[in-house]
């Protein structure tokens, strides 16, 4: 009877602590910063390393390992906000710059690792091309045809591209790696060697190329942001002289820095608006109708793209310039009948189509300048004053000028206007 009643008293104390423990697991939440709802959810492991983007103090101080646990909800309710509130980011144990490995064997060229010897003979079937095209236009020393020496300076580029990437947004950050870089926006660049390379000229060149006046053919990068186009072709075209135009200097700085990591010496950058390079500075125009080639990279609609740059090509009897611009998409009605050719990208660098939507138009220095006039983009520009140095404004009173000064507005300030400081005799003191 005893051991009876010991195992009823036993079985007793066992119930109470399981429905205490119970109610103490059904009151806990999980905190509201990482889940956004107060409904149970249960933690199974995951073998792949992944972290939880908004995963809270209170999370690490209970001990859960949020680079191997994956938050799963029970109910299809509760994985549709967890869907919309968590953000998974997959992170990887390999080197930065190394790439996926391709295991779908009918994936495209982008797929293709750019440290792998595939990539380094899609690169000599491109320069074979180039090579016997350079040659047959008399310029077989205007292109180093060492492909190798190629290859490894174009992923060099590739990896600067993305420390400087981390650091600022050069380029988009969405799935940024080695790969991406290389086949989306350092090839691209590459394929306008076959459209530039006829338009070099037999012009002799002087021993001393440390002055960019010695240069025979200058091209121009208008809206260079991580250095695309023009960093890619400086880095293999040595003897063109390369200007990057943008308006934001961060970025400019970063490109300057991989230019000179690279041993790039035919580059120089320009910080600005590109219609202020040709307006009128002490008396002379620098970069008025200087340039050979402008490039540009989708930077803006056409025909104002145009009447931005019309003014920096060369027009004369002897030489008309040339505007290669990349673009994706429809043309506009002004666009469509006054380009020299219209050339896939995956067509410059012979590989199969559908890899890339791009393709390359060309124009001359004439027709650059009837669509921005026929658009309308060309008035507009002169309307606003382009093409004209700016002058900071001297200042005048607000008031003087008619106008009520509005709730909270301040004056121009005027420095040969007597200040009030509600007494005559102030001084100041310098120490």
């Amino acid at each position: 009877m005893m051991q009876i009643a010991a195992t009823l008293i036993m079985a007793h104390i066992c119930r109470t602590r399981i429905s205490s423990v119970l109610a103490l697991t059904s009151s806990l939440t999980p905190p509201r910063n990482q889940f956004g709802t107060n409904s149970a959810r249960s933690l199974t492991y995951s073998s792949q390393p992944w972290t939880i983007g908004d995963a809270s103090s209170s999370t690490r101080r209970r001990g859960i390992n949020t680079h191997s646990w994956v938050a799963t909800p029970y109910c299809d309710s509760i994985q549709s906000r967890l869907q919309r509130r968590l953000t998974y980011h997959k992170t990887s144990s390999t080197r930065l710059f190394s790439s996926p490995s391709n295991t779908d064997s009918s994936s495209n060229a982008i797929d293709v690792d750019p440290y792998s010897e595939e990539a380094k003979q899609n690169l000599a079937k491109f320069y074979a091309s180039l090579s016997t095209n350079s040659a047959s236009h008399g310029l077989p020393d205007i292109i180093d045809t060492d492909v190798d020496k190629a290859h490894k300076s174009l992923l060099k580029l590739t990896e600067q591209v993305l420390q400087w990437n981390q650091r600022l947004n050069l380029v988009s950050r969405k799935d940024c790696t080695a790969t991406v870089v290389y086949h989306r926006h350092v090839l691209p660049s590459v394929a306008l060697l076959p459209l530039i390379v006829p338009l070099l000229t037999r012009q002799p060149q002087q021993s001393d190329q440390s002055n960019e006046n010695n240069y025979a053919f200058h091209v121009v990068d208008v809206g260079t942001g991580g250095g695309f186009p023009g960093l890619p072709l400086a880095l293999l075209l040595p003897r063109v002289q390369f200007t990057l135009v943008d308006s934001v200097q961060k970025k400019l700085v970063a490109v300057s820095e991989m230019a000179s990591e690279l041993d790039i010496s035919n580059v120089r950058i320009h910080c600005g608006r590109v219609e202020e390079m040709y307006a009128t500075t002490d008396g002379r125009r620098e970069h008025y109708k200087r340039y050979n080639v402008v490039l540009g990279r989708s930077v803006t609609a056409l025909p104002r793209f145009c009447a931005w740059v019309a003014d920096l090509l060369k027009s004369n009897d002897n030489e008309e310039g040339k505007l290669i611009y990349i673009i994706g998409g429809d043309l506009e009605e002004a666009v469509q009948s006054r380009f020299r050719s219209d050339t896939p990208i995956d067509a410059l660098l012979q590989r199969e189509a559908g890899t890339s939507d791009k393709r390359a138009l060309v124009f001359n220095a004439r027709s650059v300048r009837e669509i921005a006039e026929e658009s309308g983009e060309m008035f507009i520009l002169r309307k606003n004053g382009g093409g004209q140095a700016r002058k900071k404004s001297q200042g005048s009173p607000v008031r003087s000028q008619g106008r009520k000064l509005a709730k909270g507005e301040w004056s121009h300030k005027r420095n040969d206007v007597k200040k009030e400081r509600g007494y005559e005799d102030f001084k100041r003191y310098e120490f």
